[in-house]
C-alpha cells in the first residue's frame, strides 16, 4: 500500500481514527498541533497528539 503525504490530502475525503473515534469528512488544513475536518454537519480540530491514522475515504 503507497503512502500519500499529508499535503496531498488537503481537500480530499478523509477518514481519521482517534482513539477509538472515526471522522469522515474532508481534510482542510493541518498544522504541528490540529487537523482541521470539514464533516456533514461542522467543522472539527483534531489535535494532532490523539490522532492514530488518516487515510484517504475510497469512493
Amino acid at each position: 500500500m503507497a503512502m500519500t503525504p499529508l499535503h496531498d490530502m488537503i481537500g480530499r475525503r478523509v477518514r481519521i481514527i482517534a482513539g477509538d473515534i472515526v471522522y469522515k469528512g474532508f481534510l482542510i488544513e493541518v498544522s504541528e498541533e490540529n487537523a482541521a475536518l470539514q464533516t456533514e454537519s461542522q467543522w472539527m480540530t483534531i489535535p494532532i497528539d490523539n490522532i492514530n491514522s488518516i487515510e484517504i475515504e475510497e469512493g
